[in-house]
């Protein structure tokens, strides 16, 4: 079955009578008449749901529809992206080790691996993974590297072939977060990488109204994953998972249109006025378009950036004249949306930290929609008007 079938039909099997929309089941707790048959349950000898925060049906179809789409033996859907991302280092590094992270990283991540995990004993090393040398040098001592599929927020691609290449040849366990790309547009379990995670806040669900995440591997890694997760609270409720399935079954329509404006909207952006610099995966002339090209062959999708002359000045008199863009600090709905990384999403850095990066007063983020191109187009194009 292709792709584009699989997202609408991963993870179910219907049978006579079984309604076409998968049922709502908010209940806590299961009731049992059978000790042998609960603790059977339980022991996981055999199938059935006993306690809200263990077992769901909603979250185990949600679990099972992403792990068929990212070819995993299992999945852990979890109350959001961030818990997915803790639940999984702490999965793969249960102790204090090194974590070898891109610092072209979500500042959320950031954030968790500088002011909690470096505080419980984690050393973090941040390093561009572009410098497959360098990547290849501090993963000696590691206990993990930590990638993403397309950064946040200047859309670079690392080569995750070569990266996860240099880690397995080292013993050690590869984290990807593949929120940008979804398993439509790149596997990176295909590529070697150990775990993969995602924000399903983002475009697995894909409507802004939801908050949630979800971990895939292997059975066993997936097993401490559930078992952690389950321990400190932080399993997906069963009407986000409800709302997450309902959302992954038109992932692959969205994701071709969201590819397709999101590169006609950078190659405008080329030539608008006070616009220094575009970033998008597949733009001619990216730093990354020969890595992008080997490993996003069907898009980037959605995501992509921008720098504009004039700093925040410039960038508050665009979003005043936007009249179908909005700002909001997300990505991933069909709606067109910017996002100002310097009080969003890397406010957690110092401007120093940020200009590294390359993340400058100027920087927009732009998640780009599913409306009409010419239409997003126009809307930059009236907002940057002289």
């Amino acid at each position: 079955m292709k792709p584009a079938s699989r997202t609408v039909h991963a993870g179910r099997e219907l049978s006579a009578r079984s309604p076409l929309a998968p049922d709502l089941s908010p209940a806590s707790v299961h009731v049992y008449t059978d000790l042998d048959d609960y603790e059977a349950v339980v022991r996981g000898e055999r199938h059935g749901y006993y306690y809200g925060r263990n077992s769901n049906s909603n979250r185990e179809l949600f679990e099972q529809a992403v792990a068929d789409l990212e070819g995993a033996e299992a999945g852990v859907a979890t109350s959001s992206g961030m818990a997915a991302l803790h639940v999984a280092i702490l999965a793969l590094a249960p102790k204090p080790t090194t974590i070898v992270a891109t610092r072209e990283l979500y500042g959320g991540t950031a954030a968790l691996l500088r002011e909690d995990l470096a505080a419980s004993g984690y050393e973090v090393v941040f390093l561009d993974m572009t410098d497959l040398d360098a990547v290849r040098r501090a993963t000696g001592t590691a206990g993990l590297v930590l990638a993403e599929t397309i950064t946040n927020p200047l859309c670079g691609v690392p080569d995750l072939e070569a990266i996860a290449a240099i880690a397995r040849e080292r013993q050690v366990p590869l984290l990807v977060d593949n929120t940008f790309a979804t398993p439509l547009l790149l596997k990176p379990l295909d590529l070697g990488a150990t775990v993969v995670m995602h924000s399903a806040t983002k475009y697995l669900g894909g409507h802004s109204d939801i908050m949630a995440g979800i971990v895939l591997g292997d059975a066993a890694t997936m097993g401490a994953v559930r078992a952690r997760s389950s321990r400190t609270g932080m399993p997906l409720s069963p009407f986000d998972a409800w709302l997450a399935v309902r959302g992954l079954r038109t992932l692959d329509v969205r994701m071709r249109r969201h590819s397709e404006n999101s590169l006609t909207l950078a190659r405008a952006l080329r030539a608008m006025p006070g616009v220094k610099a575009v970033h998008h995966p597949l733009l001619e002339g990216s730093p990354s378009g020969e890595v992008a090209r080997r490993l996003l062959r069907n898009g980037a999708g959605g995501m992509m950036a921008f720098d504009l002359e004039g700093g925040r000045v410039a960038v508050q008199k665009m979003l005043d004249r936007f009249q179908l863009t909005r700002f909001a600090a997300s990505l991933g709905g069909v709606e067109t949306t910017i996002s100002y990384p310097e009080i969003t999403s890397h406010r957690s850095m110092s401007a120093a930290e940020r200009a590294v990066l390359g993340v400058g007063p100027g920087t927009v983020r732009v998640s780009v929609g599913i409306e009409d191109p010419d239409d997003i187009v126009a809307d930059f194009a009236q907002a940057l008007a002289a």
